[in-house]
């Protein structure tokens, strides 16, 4: 074995490679000095093993510094990436690097998996609270060893300089093995070192400065960042898995993780059904369960990464309801999370994964990946933009770019559900797919709402809800769309995103009513039905009638000849006339930027009603009437506030 002895090395702009086979990083053996290499946004790669021997406890304890380029108090930049499955990291010397929970507090819960363990007995060991550290004050390489407290409410405090800057509340740290969403499934950890590697854990944040310590050089914002300190895991990692049942599972490495690969694996397939994510409410500040809202979104690679692909996949919002003891939801007027891109798991990410029988699935190197947290296609808890776009580097440092949108072609469609609750659908379109199910182009939906639509995917005997759709595209198919209503409810349907469609309309078609209502061009489809299950009546077609389509076009020329507008710039007042009595569910007032400025709902029928215009400047502004059958009525008026 050869041996690299490594005083100071402050990797910078380059991929770094240790010289065959191992990376060997130890205290200077003459003069006792610490020994650490500083990793600055970019990868270090071993094809082996990696042996650390720990330094002196104080400001340069750790042997590896894993940090974020031009802000290294940030995280995700800065990644170790081993190649051999077979590699086992040995010493008691530490790795640290961090992950940063924003917008999280003492109420939040995430997610999470360590990306190192104990540094104990050789190869990958158990984790537990003792792994994670406090960043003390400015210092890009100082940390402090977190405290617990039993109390509910954990915190960080730099006011009494000898204390800890980091105290964690151990009560509400579990993982969770097997089953559902019930609170039973879940098993307390408190300060055990009882996460396995690869297993994922929930854990609630802390609130900054409850005592008034300054913590202004480290988080400028709602969140906290969390050291991780420990032996980097490495290798081939097994988590077993149950039919139907789920298991929180993590990014074991100190390196970004594949999904895509993950998934598609010989050796996964087909052990993994869906891959779910969780998202909390940032709003709700308590710990009872009755007093918090969050949802699980769905993610589904799509074409495998073995075959070329560089999708990001499918992301399903999830819908936030608020959940109980014995895992029944109940809904969050209307609340959905965030749009997240889910294909490449960050540095201490956890994730659910539903097992489709009872088996080991595996996490390898090969699913490491070098791709930047800050590149926002590889995200902790920051929202991203949707652009299907993929530039970033590999595992060996080959950069790939795809400038195109990968994305299918798709419609995302929010349901509405009244004042409750919203959930959301995909429905996407693949010459690879079939009008059945696919594995990892269609994604079950987790039914974690009071009332749900859902597409039925499967044989006429045994279809079941999902809430991502893939399938050939034809333009006089009929997609089934079903509704489970468990009161009676005013609902509608809008297209919230359109990708790819080329100007393509859709509508939903009502069998038992032989009716078309468009949900696509900012146009929506409204129902009111009592409770029940709606599972063969509505369906997504891309053609309407023409007897139809001349009825909608009657209909909408006669309301707009019918209602009349005035703007009384006087009065700082815009007038409407309805003398028919249409039912007027919406007003939106936009500017010409396409800023909306005014809205008002539910106006109904009366007869004469006016909207505000004084406190605007001084433009022409485009009003859009909505009414209950979905006709929109557009008039631009000149707005002039001037005596």
């Amino acid at each position: 074995m050869k041996y690299l002895l490594l005083s100071l090395l402050v990797l910078s702009g380059v991929t770094a490679m240790a010289q065959a086979p191992d990376l060997f990083v130890r205290p200077n053996p003459n003069t006792g000095t610490d020994s650490y290499i500083y990793v600055d946004d970019v990868v270090l790669y071993v094809e082996d093993d990696v042996e650390l021997e720990k330094n002196a406890t104080g400001p340069t304890e750790a042997s590896i510094y894993l940090r974020g380029g031009n802000d290294p108090l940030y995280n995700g930049d800065g990644q170790l990436i081993q190649g051999s499955e077979t590699a086992i990291n040995k010493g008691d010397g530490l790795l640290s690097v961090y992950q940063n929970a924003e917008n999280s507090d003492r109420w939040t819960y995430n997610f999470w998996g360590s990306p190192v363990g104990l540094p104990t007995a050789n190869g990958n060991q158990n984790a537990g609270v003792s792994r994670i550290y406090g960043v003390n004050g400015g210092s890009v390489t100082e940390s402090t060893q977190s405290s617990t407290v039993s109390g509910p409410d954990g915190f960080s405090d730099r006011s009494v300089p000898s204390g800890p800057p980091l105290t964690i509340s151990r009560r509400w740290i579990y993982t969770h093995p097997r089953g559902t969403e019930s609170e039973g499934d879940y098993v307390r950890i408190n300060t055990t070192n009882g996460i396995a590697p690869g297993m994922g854990f929930i854990m609630k944040g802390v609130d900054n400065n409850p005592n008034g310590g300054n913590d202004s050089s480290i988080n400028t914002g709602p969140g906290y960042k969390y050291d991780f300190r420990g032996r980097p895991n490495t290798g081939e990692i097994e988590v077993e898995v149950f039919p139907g049942e789920i298991t929180l599972v993590a990014n074991p490495y100190p390196s970004a993780l594949d999904l895509n690969r993950l998934f598609y694996d010989t050796d996964n397939d087909p052990l993994i059904s869906r891959i779910l994510f969780w998202e909390e409410s940032k709003t709700k500040n308590s710990h009872f369960y009755a007093e918090n809202a969050g949802g699980y979104g769905v993610w589904v690679p799509g074409a495998s990464d073995y075959n070329g692909t560089t999708e990001l996949g499918t992301y399903n919002l999830p819908t936030f309801t608020i959940w109980d003891a014995a895992g029944n939801s109940y809904p969050d007027g209307g609340v959905q999370g965030t749009y997240y891109e889910r294909r490449f798991a960050p540095i201490g990410q956890g994730f659910l994964v539903e097992g489709s029988t009872n088996d080991f699935i595996k996490i390898k190197n090969e699913y490491r990946r070098y791709i930047k947290e800050s590149s926002s296609i590889s995200e902790f808890a920051r929202p991203a933009k949707n652009t299907g776009k993929f530039d970033q580097e590999d595992s060996n440092g080959a950069v790939v770019v795809v400038e195109e949108d990968t994305r299918l072609p798709q419609l995302r469609i929010n349901t509405y559900f009244d004042q409750s609750h919203v959930r959301q659908t995909v429905l996407l379109f693949s010459n690879e797919a079939t009008d059945g199910f696919d594995r990892g182009y269609d994604g079950k939906s987790p039914m974690d709402a009071t009332s749900e639509a859902y597409f039925p995917v499967g044989q006429d005997d045994n279809r079941k809800p999902y809430v991502i759709n893939t399938v050939p595209f034809d333009a006089s198919k009929q997609i089934p769309i079903s509704f489970k209503l468990d009161q009676p409810y005013k609902f509608w349907l809008e297209a919230v995103e359109e990708v790819k469609m080329n100007g393509k309309n859709a509508y939903i078609f009502d069998s038992e009513e032989n009716t078309y209502q468009e949900f696509t061009n900012g146009k929506s489809a409204t129902y009111n039905l009592p409770a029940g299950t709606y599972d063969n009546r509505f369906y997504v077609v891309f053609k309407a009638t023409k007897k139809h389509l001349a009825e909608a076009t009657e209909t909408q020329n006669r309301i707009e000849e019918d209602v009349d507008f005035f703007q009384n710039n006087r009065l700082g007042v815009l007038e409407v006339s309805n003398p028919e009595g249409y039912d007027i569910e919406q007003a939106l007032v936009f500017d010409t930027s396409g800023k909306l400025v005014y809205q008002k709902s539910n106006i109904g029928i009366e007869k004469n009603f006016s909207f505000p215009t004084g406190n605007l400047s001084d433009g022409v502004y485009l009003v859009k009437l909505k009414t209950a059958d979905n006709i929109y009525i557009s008039y631009k008026t000149p707005v002039y506030n001037k005596n």
